[in-house]
């Protein structure tokens, strides 16, 4: 007789609490140091906040402990799916967000399309986006949103997933979907209801080979823009590896990714920009 199945626990999106994006900001912060500051990724997630979602596990669910004594999904506890699905970093998701254990995370920026284009190229850094002015958001007037033949115009939206995690406690359920792609069409889900936007694709700046993988399987590819983080320049101790990291950008048609970047250093890692057209041919 073969075993039983373990339950899977109910699982519930929901905002992401404080807390949990303090630590979802230090684990960036580890990963892709650059000057981007905790007050500009919360105003992020405050200007969109149905885009930003807390996955967690009911603790009432008495699948819950069952579930946890079978095991893991996608690699185990802590397991790193690396990059900017930058996954795991040693946590084992004890937190809490609305009485359940968190499961992981997902923060979309929803930006209009000149701008997203702009992302894709380099023309605009990742830290670099503001909310107010790149920000699709939804419009106040319906008759906003009508041109002269009184027909609904969408506007262009490019979504771009700024962080996507799961933490340890995760299992994987429902189809056997990994965690990428349940976050994925949950946020999908919620998009669907902006009748005023017209999604023109999604963005992700990878920052592991993990990462580069898990969007490669989601269909990304890349777009030609990365950017090279330089050790070994003036101030840094290759003993420690500590000291002040430079950022050579590469754009699309460079050639210039060699060891050492003119001089300046090694290449300690590299972050690259993928993109995933989702209505209009080009983007990827």
């Amino acid at each position: 007789m073969p075993p039983a199945q373990s339950p899977v626990p109910t699982l519930i999106p929901g905002p992401i609490p404080d807390a949990v994006l303090r630590d979802v900001y230090s684990s960036d912060q580890d990963m892709y140091p650059v000057s981007l500051p905790y007050a500009r990724l919360h105003a992020w997630v405050d200007a969109c906040q149905d885009l930003s979602v807390c996955f967690h596990f009911d603790q009432g669910d008495n699948s819950l402990a069952s579930s946890a004594a079978a095991g893991y999904a996608d690699g185990g506890p802590g397991s790193g799916s690396g990059g900017r699905l930058a996954v795991g970093h040693g946590r084992d998701g004890a937190g809490s967000a609305a009485g359940g254990i968190v499961a992981g995370v997902v923060i979309v920026l929803p930006l209009r399309r000149p701008f997203w284009e702009d992302l894709l190229r380099g023309r605009v850094k990742e830290w670099e986006i503001e909310p107010r002015n790149m920000f699709a958001f939804p419009e106040q007037d319906s008759d906003d949103r009508h041109g002269r033949n009184g027909k609904s115009e969408g506007e262009e939206v490019g979504l771009h997933v700024y962080h996507i995690e799961k933490f340890g406690m995760w299992f994987r359920g429902q189809g056997n979907k990994r965690f990428s792609e349940l976050a994925l069409e949950e946020v999908m889900t919620r998009v669907q209801v902006r009748r005023e936007w017209k999604i023109v694709g999604m963005s992700a700046l990878t920052a592991t080979p993990a990462g580069k993988m898990a969007f490669e399987r989601l269909g990304f590819s890349t777009t030609g823009y990365k950017e090279l983080f330089v050790a070994g320049g003036q101030g840094h101790d290759e003993t420690t590896d500590k000291g002040p990291l430079e950022i050579v950008c590469v754009y699309p048609g460079d050639r210039m990714e060699p060891d050492r970047v003119a001089g300046r250093g090694v290449i300690t890692s590299v972050s690259e920009m993928t993109a995933k057209s989702l209505t209009t041919p080009g983007i990827d």
